[in-house]
């Protein structure tokens, strides 16, 4: 359930993403971007609030219920993605859009840990070596549709509230 969540997800950050680089040369494209910051406006903490949510679940998920133990980088992303569910929740009650600016560093640093955290799953010769203490760094506890472990659900995690974050972090158009 998670991997397809995850996907859809990615399909979404890749379509968005396109859409913002075709913006720069081709009408439409900046319509339809348009379109997505309106319909956004102002939902962004929420939802920011509501991936770090499901992530901070997921995660506990997999240690608490699936007793999968966590390995040194795995700790290290939580220690990323954990507040974020308490600092977007407040940020987004308060409708306080200040939020993403004090949040918008754990989503990038938790992001960049995720990438090294898929580095060492593919190439277990460049742990760090904390990765040998406990669980190995390179272990994959899942892999689903041939690529998802729990390193690509934490990225595409990071990358879904950075991007929202982001939104945010435009003035509001309507007020």
């Amino acid at each position: 359930m998670l991997a397809l969540l995850a996907v859809v997800v990615q399909v979404v950050l890749v379509s968005f993403l396109l859409v913002l680089v075709l913006s720069l040369v081709w009408a439409p494209a900046r319509r339809a971007r348009d379109a997505l910051r309106g319909a956004l406006d102002g939902a962004e903490l929420a939802l920011a609030w509501a991936v770090a949510l499901a992530a901070t679940a997921g995660s506990l998920y997999f240690s608490e219920v699936a007793h999968f133990a966590p390995c040194q980088l795995c700790w290290f992303q939580r220690i990323a993605m954990y507040p974020l569910a308490l600092i977007l929740l407040l940020a987004a009650l308060w409708r306080d859009r200040r939020g993403a600016a004090y949040a918008i560093g754990l989503p990038l640093l938790g992001g960049a840990i995720s990438v090294y955290h898929l580095w060492i799953e593919h190439h277990p010769e460049s742990a760090i070596p904390g990765c040998g203490i406990g669980v190995p760094c390179s272990v994959r506890w899942i892999e689903e549709l041939g690529y998802v472990t729990i390193p690509v659900l934490a990225l595409t995690a990071f990358a879904a509230v950075a991007a929202l974050l982001a939104l945010a972090l435009r003035p509001l158009r309507h007020g």
